[in-house]
């Protein structure tokens, strides 16, 4: 099996969200064994000590309740760029999967009113086909 086949991108946008105000993210990993999530902020104008004050995974076995936070996914946000730059900051999370729960949850909170974009990469299904819908995307092509 071709692993880098058996995937499936899951991805929220919000064009913006208020300094210190919560963009949150859940995501079903039902069938897959890893998740590769990033987290994208657009630049800023205002500068501030960290481009988020809050930036975590948590898990729950069900959906929209009960989330923890993981150990060791809980993250402390430098700096990031301002104006000018094609993207402020991104941050990213490398999961196994296999012994948590279904349900991931990404949290952040950003230090500046910003875009933020969380876009997880689940792989190695244990089961797929090869078209636009499964794999979560507008368009899919495949060599």
């Amino acid at each position: 099996m071709n692993h880098a086949s058996g995937n499936k991108s899951v991805t929220k946008a919000a064009a913006s969200v208020a300094a210190s105000a919560t963009h949150s993210h859940e995501i079903d990993t039902l069938g897959f064994k890893y998740a590769a999530i990033d987290v994208v902020f657009s630049p800023f104008t205002a500068a501030t000590s960290a481009y988020a004050s809050v930036l975590k995974v948590q898990e729950s076995d069900a959906s929209g309740s009960g989330q923890a936070d993981i150990s060791g996914l809980s993250v402390t946000a430098g700096a990031g760029s301002t104006t000018g730059a094609v993207v402020g900051a991104v941050a990213r999370f490398n999961i196994d999967l296999r012994g948590r729960k279904r349900y991931l949850t990404v949290v952040t909170s950003p230090g500046n009113t910003v875009a933020v974009v969380t876009n997880a990469r689940l792989s190695k299904a244990e089961s797929f086909s090869t078209d636009a819908t499964t794999a979560g995307v507008n368009n899919y092509a495949s060599l």
